[in-house]
């Protein structure tokens, strides 16, 4: 079985689980005061410097580790939205964790506005300007969609954002981002920033937030003191471990040619939504008059894994971000292709060759 469905998640690099095991022996609590407790704690602080290091995060700045970037995410979210005389900005293509968290805060009477998108399902930076005053007080925007893989500028954004008012606040969700382009939050500017290990051939279940400056941020989990009092809750030392090797392993990958070749095999009618403008792993496609679930089904009998869009929003009904950008006769047809390292391009060719198939198939079956 081959995944073609990794902006959803990854395979966890032998690694990487290598120093799960082995963190998992050392089994002490951080928070303690013998000697085997301050050795986890250093290995924890020690990979908190190297985070930094590996993002160029500014002087003053620091990551906590959470338990999801979903949570991460929340953090931030009520961490910012705390007034309502202010305006709160969200991308319109944001990641689940914010966009259902944002619409929460909506509900119970705050500002919320939701930045528009461009038609391969990034942020429409030109709209940003129209919808800045003085009463806003906070802006989120996905770095790269996991929709789409489009790129949002967000040094230009956080620019815009802080030339007009330098006291708002700017998080990016950072999840698709992470190995596929680089990543200098100092050079960046925003306040905060997300990242997840499972989508980098990591485990699940651990996260990171990066906060610019610690003093300002709401902790969201309240208990006994730990990261810094940001977070409570005993580490996950295994896999804050696991993280940091697969941070360590990542490595420039060029998928140009994987997205050239699979699309050049696909010999029917479609629609493509990531265009050049996206990262070249995730490629969003639709087709006119198929269900893209059937697809899906079709394709993994004959040993493919492919995605019809978000997992977290996979039992939602109509693409919520897709809804936004594509016809109405095409949104039916979506799915979602993303690759790994092991995708060889040969794959991208059968790959390409089976959905083909696969849509002939549906129509030839739906004629009846």
């Amino acid at each position: 079985m081959l995944n073609f469905d990794n902006a959803s998640t990854t395979k966890i690099s032998k690694s990487s689980l290598d120093a799960y095991v082995k963190a998992s022996e050392d089994f002490f609590n951080p928070s303690s005061l013998y000697a085997q407790a301050a050795k986890v704690k250093q290995d924890i602080e020690q990979t908190r410097d190297f985070f930094k290091k590996q993002f160029k995060a500014k002087q003053g700045s620091t990551f906590i580790f959470t338990g999801s970037a979903s949570e991460s995410n929340n953090a931030v979210l009520n961490s910012c939205i705390t007034r309502k005389d202010k305006k709160y900005i969200i991308g319109a293509g944001e990641h689940s964790s914010i966009h259902n968290t944002a619409i929460k805060y909506k509900e119970q009477g705050y500002n919320i506005v939701f930045l528009p998108l461009k038609a391969n399902g990034g942020a429409d930076i030109n709209a940003l300007s129209g919808l800045l005053d003085q009463s806003v007080a906070f802006v989120s925007i996905i770095h790269v969609s996991n929709e789409t893989g489009a790129i949002n500028d967000i040094k230009q954004i956080a620019n815009i954002v802080k030339e007009y008012n330098p006291n708002i606040i700017v998080h990016s969700d950072g999840v698709q981002a992470v190995g596929k382009i680089d990543i200098n939050l100092k050079e960046i500017g925003v306040d905060y920033y997300t990242v997840s290990a499972h989508k980098i051939n990591g485990p699940k279940g651990i996260g990171a937030l990066y906060i610019a400056n610690p003093n300002k941020f709401k902790p969201f989990i309240i208990g006994g003191g730990q990261e810094m009092n940001l977070r409570a809750g005993t580490e996950n030392t295994p896999a804050i471990n696991a993280f940091k090797v697969a941070l360590q392993e990542i490595k420039p990958y060029d998928y140009s040619k994987h997205k050239q070749v699979l699309l050049q095999n696909i010999d029917v009618d479609y629609y493509l939504v990531s265009d050049n403008e996206c990262v070249d792993n995730i490629i969003s496609v639709c087709f006119k008059g198929v269900r893209g679930e059937t697809i899906e089904h079709i394709l993994e009998q004959k040993g493919y894994i492919i995605g019809t869009g978000s997992a977290c929003n996979s039992k939602a009904g109509k693409n919520r971000v897709l809804s936004q950008i594509v016809k109405n006769e095409y949104i039916d047809g979506a799915i979602r292709i993303s690759f790994d390292k092991d995708i060889k391009i040969e794959d991208c060719v059968n790959l390409g060759k089976e959905i083909t198939n696969a849509v002939k198939l549906y129509k030839e079956r739906t004629k009846r």
